[in-house]
């Protein structure tokens, strides 16, 4: 019966394939069929290709299969551009299966992942951390470290443009509710980091300042300040306290203390420390702040003098 199926799968004729395809997948399933494995692999290259999501579903079930045999894995790097390319797919699931896919042919190839293809990778992957499936962004996340890892030494300089583009999306996922993401967006910004030889980035992390990197990446790299503030504009609309926070500050305070105006950069720079200090705030004393900050607006042309520094010293108390 696997016979027949292969046999029809491979004479592509469209009556059958996805009949015998999901056929094919039960079959995997039940009985060794290690002497199939190769014909499986072409199989799979072919039909990644097809324009029918319910047959990416069946293909990615037997790539998963195929993952857990070591022997075969390791003949599976060829599939990575046609994998790639299901990335893109609108079905969170697919895209979960998929990952999953990659992670393991990435991590049991014993050759380093080629330039191309790890550049191709890294850009796939950075949509990806704003997921609205959690998998999604952990799978993404670590994967992404393993690019880092992996690449070939000729493609680690061409990676670092991804790599540094990937730094804001990663800081402020940091912030995430889900602490799984937290947690994954916090690893996967210290490996790049370190990527980078970014030695003061990596320090501030390792203890854990979380909240001083965004000041030193806007510090560190002046240059790509405008495309770092433009990539917080989307986690402004983020259902996310936390996510909106932090980019409220890197896209505001931040940009603010550079201004030419010494009353302006003054006013960022209170403005910040009041963020910082309402993050060490017990949510009972937060309403407290909220109206003291409304009485200073609204006492807003004073708040290049004293108003803000009062409204400062009462929330230090």
């Amino acid at each position: 019966m696997s016979r027949c199926l292969v046999e029809l799968l491979s004479r592509k004729e469209p009556r059958w394939e996805l009949s015998a395809m999901a056929f094919l997948v039960e079959l995997l399933a039940c009985h060794d069929t290690r002497d199939w494995d190769e014909y499986m692999l072409l199989l799979s290259l072919r039909y990644l290709q097809s324009e029918r999501r319910v047959m990416h579903r069946l293909v990615l079930r037997v790539l998963i299969m195929l993952c857990r045999r070591p022997v075969t894995v390791n003949r599976m790097q060829f599939l990575l551009p046609s994998l790639m390319e299901v990335l893109q797919d609108a079905d969170g699931e697919v895209v979960e299966m998929t990952l999953y896919v990659i992670s393991k042919v990435v991590r049991a190839t014993p050759t380093p992942i080629a330039s191309s293809v790890a550049l191709q990778l890294a850009e796939r992957l950075r949509p990806l951390f704003d997921s609205d499936i959690n998998f999604v962004q952990l799978l993404s996340m670590y994967l992404f470290r393993d690019v880092m890892e992996f690449v070939a030494e000729a493609g680690k300089k061409l990676l670092k443009t991804h790599v540094h583009q990937s730094l804001l999306p990663l800081l402020c996922h940091s912030h995430d509710e889900n602490q799984r993401v937290a947690e994954a967006s916090r690893k996967t910004l210290l490996e790049a980091t370190k990527f980078l030889k970014k030695r003061k980035l990596e320090q501030l992390l390792e203890r854990e300042e979380t909240w001083a990197v965004g000041e030193c990446l806007l510090a560190e790299h002046s240059s790509r300040a405008d495309e770092y503030l433009h990539q917080c504009l989307r986690y402004l609309q983020s259902p996310q306290e936390s996510m909106r926070v932090a980019s409220i500050r890197i896209l505001v305070l931040q940009g603010m203390q550079n201004d030419i105006s010494l009353p302006v950069r003054c006013l960022a720079s209170q403005t910040l420390l009041l963020v910082r200090t309402a993050e060490r705030i017990p949510p009972s004393r937060l309403r407290v702040l909220q109206v003291r900050l409304r009485r200073a607006w609204r006492r807003r042309p004073s708040l290049q003098g004293n108003g803000w520094l009062c409204c400062w010293s009462s929330v230090q108390t």
